[in-house]
Order: structure tokens, then sequence, then C-alpha cells
């Protein structure tokens, strides 16, 4: 694991030239092929829409302050999105899959209550190192309708399932268990995040790891591995 965690950037996704990634492309005949422009603005779209949703939320952010911000057309944004909610479901399911895939990544195939912690702690420098990214996945998903609440819950699930793998059989516990406990992970988060202190997530990696191992270790040995 690098010192220097890794930057969610929707231009990486592009396979551009770097001095091309989310940057507007240059007037004329340039000769690129039209796949390469259409997704260069698509992503270019998304990563317009989470700087506003930093700057305004939700609801104030309008297609208007999109375009504006990703210097393309209207007829553009028209072109790629059908709304401004497809928009928003699209820079979801970008970057909940990349701060999953990097859970996961992280987690190996450690022991897993040593695992749990791991995962824990690489999600929260994640969102800590991009506050556009946690403001999206924290905050926004609430307020953006039932679909994107959804995406969330999918999310959820895909994250319980990491927790669920190698824990200690306690069939007395309830099947949900774990996107209960990730619920209330994440609304810890969401505080954190709508009080500007999404630098600060990392503080709250022991209380969080505690948390999710109480119900299978009891408390003594959670606080121990915790900390």
């Amino acid at each position: 694991m690098s010192d220097e965690p890794p930057r969610f950037d929707p231009g990486g996704f592009a396979e551009l030239p770097d001095k091309l990634a989310l940057g507007q492309l240059p007037p004329g005949r340039h000769g690129l092929p039209r796949s390469f422009v259409v997704r260069n603005q698509r992503l270019r779209i998304v990563a317009a829409l989470m700087r506003m949703l930093l700057r305004h939320g939700y609801a104030e952010t309008t297609i208007g302050r999109i375009i504006k911000e990703a210097r393309v057309s209207r007829g553009a944004f028209y072109a790629q999105f059908a709304s401004k909610e497809e928009c928003f479901l699209e820079a979801y399911d970008l970057g909940s899959r990349w701060l999953c895939d990097g859970v996961e990544a992280a987690t190996g195939d450690a022991d897993w209550p040593l695992r749990v912690r791991i995962g824990v702690g690489e999600a929260l420098r994640l969102l800590a190192a991009n506050p556009a990214l946690a403001h999206l996945i924290a905050i926004e998903a609430a307020q953006a309708g039932p679909a994107a609440r959804r995406r969330q819950q999918a999310s959820l699930a895909r994250l319980a399932e990491i927790l669920r793998r190698g824990r200690p059989e306690r069939p007395e516990l309830p099947g949900d268990l774990e996107e209960l406990l990730l619920g209330g992970a994440l609304s810890l988060v969401a505080r954190h995040v709508e009080n500007d202190r999404t630098e600060q997530l990392p503080e709250i990696e022991a209380a969080l790891v505690e948390c999710l191992l109480i119900p299978y270790l009891g408390a003594a040995k959670s606080k121990k591995i915790a900390a």
C-alpha cells in the first residue's frame, strides 16, 4: 500500500493520453476517433457533476452549471445523458465501483479480523483523499431519488459480502447483520463529511472496526484488534 492514497479521476477511465485526460479537446480537425471524443465528453461531464455536487448539492446542481463547468454544449450533454439523474447514476456507479474494488484489493487473503481492519482503513483513506467522491457516496446518494438509493444499497451489499467472507459462524445473528452494520458506518461517515471533516475520516477507523467486530468476537477481543 503506497503512502499517497490514489485519486478518483473519472478521466482515468477514458484511457487517454495524460495531456488530454479531462481536458477540453483541441478545436477543428484534431483527427481523434469519434469514440474517443464521445468518451472524453462523457467523463468530463461526470467529473463536472461531481465538482458541482460538492459545491451546491444535488438539488442546486443544474444542467446549466454542469455544462458550464465541463465546457460542453447543452446538446452535448443530452447526447450523453437523458437527465441530471442519469448523469448522477453514472457518477455513482463509477465511484462506488472504484471504492469497492480498492477495498477488496487491499484486504487480500488476510485472516478475517485483520481483513476487516484493513478494509475499513482503506475505505476511510480513499474517501478522505477524495472529498468529492465522499460527498457523492455519503451525502448526495440519499438526496438524488429512489434509483440512487438503490445503487447505494447495492454498494453496501457488495461491501457486506466482503465483510461476511470468512467471518465466524454465528447462526443466531440476523442474516442481514452486515448490511445493518455498514449502514451505521455510512451514517457516521456522512456526519463527518457534512461537518467538513472528510480529511479526518481515518480518525474513526478504530471505532468502526470495533463496532463491526463486536457481534462476532465480543467487546474485549474486538477492542484489542481495533486498537
